[in-house]
């Protein structure tokens, strides 16, 4: 799943090129699509559905805790803010979840490659990164759908910073946006849609990173 949907992705901003542009193609999308391996995804997993993250609720340590994973990841790979210099995260007041993040606020937590060709025109990627914390003592580490969606994309985006970085990236733009409050009601989408920090009419596409075991 995560190299079909990276491979999508890819082919829809870079294997359009023109004749003139053919020649200085060094490397293909599969090369690229190679460097997600199993290893890296599970190395990630384990951290970010680990015990430490506290089944990363709405608002509460655990989502503050996976949202700085996230943020550091794109800081590490070099993969820019939208918003401002090392600013990744896109704040959700608490008010706006009605009660069930308990009053706390929360974070989109986004990131973006600009596009060489067509850099208004944006292509999201997006998972949500939250899930339902704690019950009774128990953590609910959330390792299917948010956990896995959330390190696919993350390694989607580094493989897609490397093929910039190799003069081979994307022709659109390209939004990772991670969201928060799926599990308790989509709220993390929702501020999204209406609060975008680009032009919904420039939006081509969303493609959802999401994988159940």
């Amino acid at each position: 799943m995560t190299r079909f949907l990276f491979l999508l992705a890819l082919t829809l901003n870079v294997s359009c090129n023109t004749a003139q542009n053919t020649q200085s193609i060094k490397k293909t999308t599969e090369d690229y699509a190679k460097t997600i391996t199993s290893e890296a995804l599970k190395t990630h997993l384990y951290t970010f559905a680990g015990d430490q993250m506290e089944g990363r609720m709405t608002g509460e340590n655990g989502n503050n805790k996976a949202a700085e994973y996230l943020r550091n990841f794109y800081i590490d790979h070099g993969i820019d803010a939208p918003i401002e210099e090392k600013n990744y995260y896109q704040t959700i007041p608490g008010s706006y979840f009605n009660g069930g993040s308990k009053g706390n606020p929360s974070q989109n937590v986004v990131a973006m490659i600009k596009g060489s060709e067509k850099p208004e025109e944006i292509i999201v990627l997006s998972a949500h990164y939250d899930h339902v914390g704690t019950e009774n003592g128990e953590i609910y580490n959330g390792a299917d759908d948010d956990g896995s969606g959330t390190v696919a994309l993350i390694e989607i985006a580094r493989a897609f910073q490397q093929a910039k970085n190799e003069g081979n990236g994307p022709k659109r733009s390209i939004l990772l946006l991670h969201v928060t409050g799926e599990e308790i009601g989509l709220y993390g989408s929702r501020y999204y849609t209406e609060n975008p920090l680009f032009p919904l009419a420039n939006t081509i596409t969303n493609l959802k990173c999401r994988y159940d075991w």
